[in-house]
C-alpha cells in the first residue's frame, strides 16, 4: 500500500477549509465540521495515526487556530506561527497550550511518552502552571 499524502487548503480569508489527498488531487475532507462522522475525515485521521504526521503537508498556519486539520501537531507548527504572527503572539500561546494539554492527556499524536515528553519539557512554565490541575502523565 502506498503511503498517502495530504495537503491543507485555505480559503481567501486564510482559514483552513479542507485537506486534499495528494495522490488523487481531490479535496476529500472539507473541514466545516471536522468532528463529523465523515468517512473521509476518519480515514484521514487513521492515516495520520498509522503513517505519522509526516504525511501532512502544511506551509502556512492559516488563521493560527488549532483545528481538525491537525496542522498544530506538525514539527514546524511553532515556526509557521512565528513566521506569520511573531513569537510573542496570543496565537503562539494558544498553540503551545493545545499541544501541552494534548500531550498531558496522552492523546494523538502524543500517545507515546517519548513524543509527549518532548512537548511537555519544551512548554513554558506559565502554561504548565495554568494546567497544573491535569494529572501527571504516567
Amino acid at each position: 500500500m502506498t503511503k498517502p499524502s495530504y495537503k491543507i487548503q485555505y480559503d481567501p480569508d486564510n482559514i483552513v477549509y479542507a485537506v486534499k489527498k495528494e495522490s488523487d488531487g481531490v479535496i476529500q475532507i472539507v473541514l466545516s465540521n471536522p468532528t463529523s462522522q465523515n468517512r473521509y475525515y476518519l480515514t484521514y485521521l487513521d492515516d495520520l495515526k498509522n503513517y505519522g504526521m509526516s504525511i501532512l503537508i502544511c506551509d502556512d498556519c492559516g488563521d493560527g487556530v488549532p483545528n481538525g486539520s491537525m496542522w498544530q501537531y506538525l514539527d514546524n507548527a511553532e515556526q509557521l506561527v512565528i513566521d506569520k504572527y511573531g513569537s510573542d503572539s496570543d496565537k503562539m500561546k494558544t498553540l503551545r497550550e493545545d499541544r501541552y494539554v494534548t500531550a498531558m492527556k496522552a492523546k494523538f499524536p502524543y500517545e507515546k511518552k517519548i513524543d509527549a515528553y518532548k512537548i511537555i519539557d519544551a512548554t513554558p512554565q506559565d502554561i504548565k502552571d495554568k494546567y497544573k490541575h491535569l494529572p501527571m502523565r504516567h
